[in-house]
């Protein structure tokens, strides 16, 4: 191998290993966006927000998906409000709730392209890179503005 293939070689594995399951050990964090951000990006919502009800899904990769089936939102990826983190597999919301793979979701929300993300449409952006490693460019994104653990009826 010369010279010039060495460092283009490394940097592959670097990047490759630093993708591999960065989102499902937090790698990237969770995406969050700033109520000044949020609003903005929201400008660009086809139907404005509106209350969506659904539940948490945590692809293989790690990234958490709304799963509503039958709604618009189904499948897109979700940017949560500012003030909820991760955990693991999970989403801790403001107040200390927690919800993972499977559990109930309620809140207000919208859904964007992930152009309409800040820098999304860059490749090399956080949201840019990150949206796309979840499919982001072709489910949409669903930002929410606020979020609650949706409780059993």
């Amino acid at each position: 191998m010369d010279r010039t293939r060495v460092p283009a070689t490394v940097a592959l594995v670097i990047v490759a290993g630093a993708l591999g399951g960065c989102a499902a050990e937090a790698g990237m964090g969770l995406p969050t966006l700033t109520p000044g951000d949020r609003d903005t990006v929201l400008v660009q919502a086809p139907r404005g927000t509106a209350s969506v009800t659904g539940a948490l899904s945590v692809a293989g990769n790690g990234c958490f998906h709304w799963a509503q089936p039958g709604s618009p939102a189904d499948g897109a990826w979700v940017v949560w409000p500012d003030d909820a983190r991760q955990d693991g597999a999970e989403v801790v919301l403001d107040g200390g709730d927690r919800i993972g793979d499977g559990d109930g979701v309620r809140g207000e929300g919208g859904i964007v392209t992930l152009d309409d993300l800040p820098e999304g449409a860059e490749e090399q952006s956080y949201f840019g890179s990150f949206g796309r490693f979840c499919d982001a460019d072709e489910r949409g994104v669903l930002v929410l503005v606020t979020v609650a653990a949706q409780n059993e009826p």
